[in-house]
């Protein structure tokens, strides 16, 4: 069996298991959150536990599809690739969800702005079918961060989970920037490689931010 890219397959792997298992230990905080009655705590969690495991889901199939894509009948490999963007896109919803339930607004308000959210980045999801380029799906991720950003700037204090999660968009749009720059330092580390280091380093931020929801 031959192995396409190895060290974009293993850094993927491996931001997939990190990512999920901070993703797994955010649910189990949402659910302690909200038998001490945090109620608001343990939807926001709950919301960036689904955002986490649809990352490692992301990095999973997009790790396959990097190592294996000459193993598989082409019809897996696009497959798989939808599953990866589509899963990103995913994950910017519950970021954004998230992002509502810190903004401190109404139940009507959440679940209209909710709801909007939620058409809006289905309508996307289906967009990205015809248009399955990594590109788009890092542009919806981005979107979802900046509406976070602009919650915790406007509605929130900015304590330490408010600096944390600026580190971790800053890191997340400077891993973004490499993925697309093409830079590698190694012919055998390159731009993808270098991404999921940089984007492990973000999500360990965003994680801690999290926990102080």
């Amino acid at each position: 069996m031959t192995i396409t890219e190895p060290a974009t397959l293993v850094t993927d792997y491996l931001l997939a298991l990190f990512t999920g298992v901070l993703g797994r230990r955010l649910g189990s905080l949402a659910g302690a959150a909200r038998l001490l009655g945090f109620i608001d705590k343990a939807r926001a969690q709950r919301w960036w536990s689904v955002a986490f495991m649809a990352t490692a889901v992301a990095g999973a199939a997009g790790g396959t599809v990097h190592g294996f894509q000459r193993e598989m009948p082409r019809a897996a490999t696009n497959l798989l690739w939808l599953v990866t963007l589509e899963s990103l896109v995913l994950a910017a919803f519950a970021v954004v969800s998230a992002a509502i339930v810190l903004g401190g607004w109404s139940w009507r308000t959440r679940f209209i702005t909710t709801f909007a959210a939620g058409v809006a980045f289905g309508s996307y999801g289906l967009w990205v079918i015809r248009n399955p380029v990594f590109l788009m799906a890092i542009l919806a991720y981005g979107a979802a961060l900046a509406v976070l950003v602009g919650v915790q700037l406007f509605a929130r204090r900015l304590d330490f989970g408010g600096w944390m999660l600026l580190a971790g968009v800053v890191l997340s749009l400077v891993a973004a920037g490499i993925q697309q720059s093409g830079v590698a330092i190694h012919r055998h580390f390159n731009h993808n490689d270098l991404y999921h280091v940089v984007q492990a380093v973000a999500v360990w931020f965003l994680y801690l931010a999290a926990r102080r929801a």
